[in-house]
């Protein structure tokens, strides 16, 4: 990079050398001409011209070199200083587009929620479908916005699918029309014969189970209260921590779902297919799950005392340290359930198939077996205090001890492992089921 003032001065660096060429030569002649002096005289004195000039003019070249270097560094510090400031200029620009394209984003984010608000109430379903899903692309584009949404989509399925809807209403006409929402008008017996769910109800729990969960907010719980989704698909949904109290999920598909905290406290789950759902430390109190499909469900830890699982399917299920104090389970299906360390203090398991169950450490106390499959169960450590066994079948149980048996009560129709024999005071007893 050149310089207006140090182009001359290496215009004079390259002229120099010419310039010391010619003076040296004038200064030598001058010398070897002067009169008065022998030869030995006019050499020696030429001699020392020629040096002292020569030492004159690599002064000056120094010289010339090093204010040529300090005018360079001094434009190329000009030249990077001149650079920074366009710099620090683009990025102020920069900073700025980007303002302004963020607040433009946001403007149109606004614009959009808001229309699709106003869409959700539209007469037309494929317009509340639309804006289903507008809200959905909304959530997934703004993280600030994801749980605004949730809360919307959870509230759209609270108020138009409530669980005490309009079957319960007062019809004195049943010919009249009953408002369900402002855009939705039915007959009551058109509504009682249609099982499935409303397009636009199962679209929004679509929305809601596949949500980048990660953005939920801690300690805050999915509010799907007192609603009515029988029948909903809900294919590994993810439904954590969700609070589903005493909703209606009679027949619903949750095959996979992820239901871990889940509150189904009081919950209708009656005929619902939930093979290898996660329900760990789900809390499904008193909840309905009559002839529910729990094949190989993870339930460890669940709370479900007092809760109907009469003939339901728990083949494989993990339960380990599940609470199922007072549960029906009559006629219930675990084989191959882990039931380890699990309390089932007064559980109903008459009928029961526990074949290969793992019930080591489970809590069996007054726990109703009468009729239940035991074959090749493993009972180790099981408490079986006042443990109804009448009919039960415990061939080849494994890790059973006398001292178990002696706690339970039984009578000749129990089927022992071939080394244990039925307690004497079993023998007296004749209790009906």
């Amino acid at each position: 990079m050149s310089d207006k003032n140090t182009d001359p001065l290496r215009n004079w660096l390259i002229v120099l050398p010419f310039i010391f060429i010619v003076c040296l030569f004038i200064v030598f002649l001058a010398f070897v001409n002067v009169e008065g002096l022998s030869t030995e005289q006019r050499l020696d004195y030429g001699i020392k011209a020629l040096t002292t000039t020569g030492t004159i003019f690599v002064g000056i070249a120094v010289f010339i070199n090093a204010f040529y270097a300090a005018k360079r560094a001094e434009a190329m510090d000009k030249s990077a200083e001149a650079a920074n400031k366009s710099a620090e200029a683009a990025n102020k620009s920069a900073e700025a587009a980007l303002r302004n394209a963020e607040a433009a984003q946001d403007k149109q984010i606004t614009e959009r929620f808001e229309k699709a608000i106003e869409q959700l109430g539209n007469e037309k379903i494929e317009t509340r479908l639309g804006a289903i899903y507008t809200l959905e692309r909304i959530a997934k584009d703004s993280k600030d916005d994801h749980w605004t949404i949730m809360e919307v989509l959870t509230a759209f399925v609270r108020e138009n699918a409530p669980l005490n809807d309009f079957f319960e209403k007062n019809t004195e006409n049943t010919d009249s029309l009953i408002i369900v929402n402002t855009w939705n008008y039915q007959k009551p017996k058109e509504i009682e014969e249609k099982l499935n769910l409303q397009t636009d109800i199962q679209a929004a729990l679509t929305v809601i189970g596949r949500r980048k969960s990660e953005n939920d907010p801690e300690n805050q719980r999915l509010d799907l209260r007192n609603i009515n989704i029988r029948g909903a698909v809900l294919f590994k949904a993810n439904l954590q921590n969700a609070n589903l109290m005493r909703a209606n999920l009679q027949g619903a598909i949750l095959s996979e779902a992820k239901l871990q905290g889940v509150i189904l406290t009081l919950a209708n789950l009656q005929g619902a297919k939930l093979p290898k759902a996660n329900l760990e430390d789900a809390d499904l109190s008193e909840a309905n799950l009559q002839e529910a499909i729990l094949s190989e469900a993870n339930l460890q830890g669940a709370k479900l005392p007092r809760a109907n699982l009469e003939d339901a399917d728990l083949s494989g299920a993990n339960l380990q340290k599940a609470i199922l104090t007072k549960a029906n389970l009559q006629g219930a299906k675990l084989p191959r359930a882990n039931l380890e360390d699990a309390i089932l203090i007064e559980t109903n398991l008459q009928g029961a198939t526990l074949t290969r169950a793992n019930l080591q450490v489970a809590d069996l106390s007054k726990a109703n077996l009468g009729w239940a499959r035991l074959s090749e169960a493993n009972l180790g450590w099981a408490m079986l205090r006042e443990v109804n066994l009448q009919g039960a079948k415990l061939s080849e149980a494994k890790n059973l001890e006398q001292e178990q048996i002696e706690l339970a009560k039984g009578d000749r129709t129990t089927i022992l492992p071939e080394n244990l024999q039925p307690p004497k005071h079993w023998r007296v007893i004749n209790f009906t089921l």
